[in-house]
């Protein structure tokens, strides 16, 4: 059995802001309103965004480890997200916990945090301290801003 799309029309508008697209889609019933759409859009520093960082070799494997087991709950990517799954990490944090409190954190984890004792070796644990210690608490993401966009 077929089923029936009566009057159901999807469109798919592309926002382009600071050079990166976002898409936005509406859905539109056969005798409803539309609905306005909502873009997300993040502000991006492009010149800050395309120089390399100057990070020692350590450091940017530190990094590596960081983006590839991290990221996905502490965020350091810049994703526009108004919240995240663990707290923003960066070097002040580590000033304020201890460097060990944090290896230790990293290594055994908590109630909330998978330990990583057995994916990282200690080399590796030091190397995401070391990467940690580099980001300022000015990198930290903002919230995205929201716009109506009316969509014809």
């Amino acid at each position: 059995m077929r089923a029936k799309s009566r009057g159901a029309r999807f469109l798919v508008a592309v926002t382009v802001g600071a050079g990166l697209a976002a898409p936005a889609v509406t859905i539109r019933a056969a005798q409803g309103q539309p609905a306005p759409s909502r873009v997300a859009v993040t502000d991006y520093d492009m010149q800050k965004a395309g120089t390399p960082a100057s990070l020692s070799e350590g450091e940017l494997r530190g990094k590596k480890l960081f983006v590839q087991r991290c990221s996905l709950c502490h965020d350091l990517l810049g994703q526009p997200a108004t919240s995240t799954v663990g707290p923003w990490v960066d070097g002040e944090t580590v000033k304020a916990r201890g460097e060990a409190a944090v290896r230790d954190k990293i290594k055994n984890g908590s109630r909330r945090m998978p330990g990583f004792q057995y994916t990282f070796d200690t080399p590796d644990i030091d190397r995401i301290v070391s990467y940690l210690k580099t980001v300022t608490p000015d990198q930290k993401p903002k919230p995205p801003r929201q716009l109506e966009v009316p969509i014809d």
